[in-house]
């Protein structure tokens, strides 16, 4: 082999596993999660002696996202795996995590979830329970029960930092019932049923373009217009993943515009302001 042929041969090693090597040299122990909000309602218990991996990156869909080798390999390191319920990404690559890390601790952190069923296509199960204060209060519970028993030496710290959380959701669930009791449509148009637990907590109607997770019909297509003009609604809300080419065509023929949420964005308590404004809005 020559020189310039080893030289590219350990080039492409090191990209090879450079997922699973800390560039850092971090050496915390490491929390894996699915996906971004989780992130962050993991930092707010965990606290910075620890480091969070996420499954999902930015800009993927929890519901079509596939791990790469090197963040399979990865896994290896972490110590705990914190689900977030019924997302596709975990149904479909749970037994190959779990086969591929045998030392692995999994907790699912819906276990107290009360779930919403309906025109979904996980099931007819809603995933997005991170969508609403009062559903993350469970999950946050959940999370530190499984760390404590991942990393008992810490049980005080992720109670006390537990308390901290708690007081903050309580106030964001406030500003969130502030902003939503100003609004006079209490009804909103979506692509992706993304909103359900959210609508749930204030009071709301999410109505869904997409059903059992297929693009509408021109059938439903021209219900949801003629709904919408009824309603006076003028917003289509989609997730930043998504294609806009029906939404957009749904806003036009009803002379309104299209919204970009991202409720897979890490800063979990800001996206829902923003939602929240969004819809008060409209």
């Amino acid at each position: 082999m020559t020189k310039f042929k080893t030289i590219i041969l350990s080039s492409l090693l090191m990209l090879l596993f450079s997922g699973c090597v800390s560039q850092s040299g971090d050496s915390r122990p490491v929390i894996a999660v699915t996906i971004l909000p989780q992130q962050y309602f993991t930092g707010k218990i965990a606290g910075r002696g620890y480091a969070i991996t996420v499954l999902v990156p930015p800009g993927a869909s929890a519901e079509t996202y596939t791990p790469s080798p090197s963040q399979m390999r990865s896994m290896a390191k972490a110590s705990v795996w914190l689900r977030i319920g019924q997302v596709d990404f975990e149904t479909g690559w749970a037994d190959k995590i779990r086969q591929n890390c045998p030392a692995l601790k999994i907790f699912d952190t819906s276990a107290q979830a009360d779930w919403l069923h309906g025109s979904h296509e996980h099931g007819s199960v809603d995933p997005h329970i991170w969508m609403a204060p009062d559903e993350v209060k469970k999950i946050a519970v959940e999370t530190c029960r499984a760390l404590s028993e991942t990393f008992p030496a810490d049980k005080t710290l992720f109670e006390h930092n537990l308390a901290a959380f708690q007081v903050e959701i309580d106030l964001l669930d406030r500003q969130l019932q502030s902003i939503i009791s100003k609004t006079v449509k209490h009804s909103f148009l979506i692509f992706h049923p993304a909103l359900g637990y959210f609508a749930r907590r204030y009071g709301l109607e999410q109505i869904p373009m997409e059903l059992d997770g297929k693009e509408p019909s021109p059938r439903r297509l021209r219900e949801l217009i003629d709904m919408a003009r009824d309603s006076a609604l003028h917003t289509v809300f989609i997730q930043k993943e998504f294609d806009v080419k029906n939404a957009r065509q749904l806003a036009d023929e009803i002379g309104g515009r299209v919204e970009i949420i991202d409720p897979l964005a890490e800063k979990w308590n800001e996206q829902l302001i923003i939602i929240a404004n969004k819809i008060a809005g409209q």
